[in-house]
Parts: structure tokens; C-alpha cells; sequence
């Protein structure tokens, strides 16, 4: 079912398939280690991977009944107080109390009555 045959093996070209086997395994372990060495983003990557582990083996690690959290206490702002709007005095009789013209100098700051 490989995309080429193999040949069968014979005693003498399985310690050399091996050492070959081998050889590989080496040379692409040490392609690695260089590219770590000299690529910045190569080391990125190998972070976000190593991060991704450790979550994943965090998450096995956890036991499957979960404790209860533990609550912060709620820290309370503290009130602003708006300013008091003061509402028109009434009479008992609910309506507003007349008010008297006033003078500054001798001059009256309401309009004259027409007329």
C-alpha cells in the first residue's frame, strides 16, 4: 500500500537501513535546533505550542470534582452625592408666594408694567 516498493530485507541491509534510519533522525533534529537558534518567529510558535501543552495537560491534570471559589468581597464605591435642587416655596394653598420687585440703586430690576 506505499507509494513505492520496498524491497525485502535481508540481515545485512537491516544494520545499514538502521544507521540510515538514524542518520535522518539526527539531521532533522539538528535542522530544528538551528532553526530555532536563528528564526525569532520559528521561537514564537514554539511558545504558543509549549503554552498550548501545558494547558492541555493542566486541564488532565485537574481533578473532575471542582471546589467551590472562593468569592472576593465586593468593594463598595463610594456614594456621589448630586446636589440638592430647590423647589419653589408654596403657600398652604399651593401656589407660589408673590414676590416684590427689587431695587438696585434706586432702579427696579423688573420690567415695567405696560400701560
Amino acid at each position: 500500500m506505499s507509494p513505492f516498493s520496498v524491497p525485502p530485507s535481508s540481515p545485512a541491509n537491516a544494520g545499514r537501513r538502521a544507521r540510515i534510519v538514524l542518520v535522518l533522525a539526527a539531521l532533522g533534529i539538528a535542522a530544528s535546533l538551528l532553526a530555532y537558534a536563528i528564526s525569532p518567529s520559528v521561537r514564537h510558535a514554539v511558545g504558543h505550542a509549549a503554552h498550548s501543552v501545558g494547558h492541555a495537560l493542566d486541564r488532565d491534570a485537574k481533578p473532575a470534582v471542582k471546589k467551590p471559589a472562593v468569592k472576593k468581597p465586593a468593594v463598595k464605591k463610594p456614594a456621589v452625592k448630586k446636589p440638592a435642587v430647590k423647589k419653589p416655596a408654596t403657600t398652604p394653598t399651593g401656589n407660589a408666594p408673590a414676590t416684590t420687585p427689587q431695587t438696585h440703586g434706586g432702579q427696579s430690576t423688573t420690567p415695567a408694567a405696560p400701560g
